[in-house]
């Protein structure tokens, strides 16, 4: 009788440390697309005389984006490589294929030949940016950049 029992106790045990790792992987899955402020970090962006960003935003980003020399221009100035990146600002600027109208600023992981005097800033279209809303909720709006 008491093989029963222990039996049932086990049974219920697993039941709910599955409900709970359930609930968990679900918002794993739903925070995976969840992008994370950072304050105090130093980026320094020669772009821009050496101004000194200390917040950015990680997110999951397309691996092959391209960056753009302004959030209007055609012009490839570099490409993020990596599947996560950092973001600073955001402005509205040209029509991208999804529709969506948000560039984000950032440092792209390679400058385009001939470019690298702009020390690979530009900026990246929200299509390749993978984030709950466009704008990224708390960014900052890009100041008069050039």
């Amino acid at each position: 009788m008491w093989w029963t029992l222990a039996g049932m106790g086990l049974l219920v045990m697993g039941g709910v440390l599955f409900w709970r790792l359930g609930l968990d992987f679900r918002a794993d899955a739903q925070s995976v697309h969840a992008c994370v402020d950072r304050k105090g970090i130093e980026h320094v962006d020669k772009r821009q005389g050496g101004y000194v960003w200390t917040r950015d935003f990680v997110c999951a980003s397309r691996t092959e984006a391209p960056l753009y020399l302004d959030a209007e221009s055609t012009e490839k100035i570099a490409t993020l490589d990596t599947a996560k990146s950092w973001f600073v600002c955001w402005r509205l600027g040209r029509v991208q294929d999804d529709g969506e109208r948000v560039w984000y600023y950032t440092l792209g992981d390679r400058a385009e030949p001939g470019k690298s005097h702009l020390g690979g800033w530009g900026y990246v279209g929200a299509e390749n940016v993978i984030a709950p809303t466009h704008p990224i909720q708390n960014m900052p709006p890009c100041g008069d950049m050039r």
